[in-house]
């Protein structure tokens, strides 16, 4: 199994050192405290990488099937329930195409009327390639949890894009 971990605190223990980690995943660590772990250490590194990114994407298509939706609504909506990055920018519905060009995906929120002409608020994500690990790993554990919300299993994937 391969968590990321934050270590809160280390104690010293007489010659031994205990280590205080929070689980920020969305999988619950299930350890039977009698047995002993190994434990890999190893810093976070600071960019999503693209082994993350074609996991994410596979499923994410795996439940866009499911679901009978496309990839772009799940990626948005899995992007809302992340809290990621956005903007919300007021434009003309013929504007819309050059957003999608600006931004990795655009949902429309809502027409408004100005000065007689109407206009849509947009709510604009710069998208996964511009996260860091940590932030990716949020969006990932949102598409895991639907996962497995859905009965769609995700190891599969994991061993091959992760190495889990």
């Amino acid at each position: 199994m391969k968590t990321i971990v934050k270590i809160e605190s280390i104690f010293q223990n007489g010659n031994n050192q205990m280590l205080l980690i929070e689980n920020k995943s969305y999988h619950s660590l299930e350890l039977d405290l009698t047995k002993e772990y190994q434990l890999e250490i190893k810093e976070l590194k600071s960019t999503r990488t693209i082994q993350q990114n074609k996991y994410m994407w596979s499923l994410i298509h795996e439940i866009s099937k499911k679901q009978g939706m496309d990839d772009m609504e799940v990626y948005i909506q899995a992007l809302e329930e992340a809290n990621a990055k956005y903007e919300y920018i007021m434009a003309p519905e013929e504007a819309e195409e050059n957003l999608k060009k600006g931004f990795r995906a655009v949902k429309i929120t809502r027409p408004e009327i100005h000065n007689g002409k109407k206009f849509y608020i947009y709510k604009c994500f710069l998208g996964s390639s511009k996260f860091n690990v940590t932030e990716m790993k949020q969006l990932i554990d949102v598409i895991v949890g639907w996962c497995y919300e859905l009965n769609i299993p995700t190891d599969i994937y994991e061993k091959i894009y992760l190495g889990g």
